[in-house]
């Protein structure tokens, strides 16, 4: 994305607090209906970034998965699955057979997405960073696959687009333009297993390293377009339009 402008004075000085007891974001009053959907639904995105793997849910129901590979990272890092528990194989892109179930995507350059689609059945299965060495400092997670898997709550309709939290999964911003009106306090939270910042191209404000659950906050006193990003991982980037 290129670098946005900044306009306008500065926003007032941010405050970071210690893990919040949940990360679901309140979204103000109508701003649409909310229905569960399978996170199968358009492909189910995982965050590759060093050193974490960001599922977009931890559990999955079995059948026809298209995983959408994202790497949010700075270096090289690949799509590894094999099956954990005790089962079959399993058909798909890759896979197969009545040997041991495992699939390997290409290498993914940093900011690029790769497609792997799968036929899952019932088990758990091991997700990892297939470059030697990536799975050992942290790049590695595991996916239960099962029927009574949970849905997601997703906004479908109405509303404003705006809210005045963002939330950190994924290695991205989600949202990841923002626009509010003056005065506005802003909150991230992180939902990644791995350290992540808020940091303001202008250095007007910033976080410092947020670890798994903590947030940070500050409130944007000033019209303009202010332009931040992670400073572990600078291809995380996001906006805050105040008007």
């Amino acid at each position: 994305m290129a670098l946005v402008a900044l306009l306008g004075g500065a926003c007032s000085a941010g405050s970071r607090t210690a893990p919040a007891p949940s990360n679901t974001v309140a979204m103000p009053s109508g701003a649409g209906a909310v229905r569960a959907t399978d996170p199968r639904e358009g492909g189910f995105e995982l965050g590759f970034g060093e050193w974490a793997v960001t599922p977009e849910a931890w559990a999955v129901r079995p059948g026809r998965i298209t995983f959408v590979v994202v790497n949010r990272g700075t270096m090289l890092h690949g799509f590894e699955i094999e099956r954990e528990d005790e089962g079959g194989g399993h058909g798909g892109s890759g896979g197969g057979g009545d040997d041991r179930f495992e699939v390997e995507s290409r290498l993914i350059g940093p900011g690029e997405t790769d497609r792997i689609t799968l036929n899952l059945a019932p088990g758990i299965y091991k997700i990892e960073c297939r470059v030697e060495g990536h799975d050992d400092l942290g790049m590695e997670m595991l996916l239960d696959v099962r029927p009574d898997a949970p849905l997601l709550e997703e906004t479908v309709s109405g509303g404003p687009a705006t809210r005045p939290a963002v939330a950190i999964e994924g290695f991205a911003f989600s949202p990841k333009e923002l626009a509010i009106e003056v005065g506005t306090e802003v909150r991230w939270t992180n939902a990644d297993p791995t350290e992540h910042t808020v940091t303001a191209e202008d250095g007007s404000f910033g976080s410092g390293p947020l670890g798994a659950g903590e947030t940070y906050a500050t409130t944007f006193d000033a019209v303009g377009t202010f332009a931040y990003l992670c400073a572990i991982h600078p291809q995380m980037r996001g906006t805050i339009e105040v008007g």
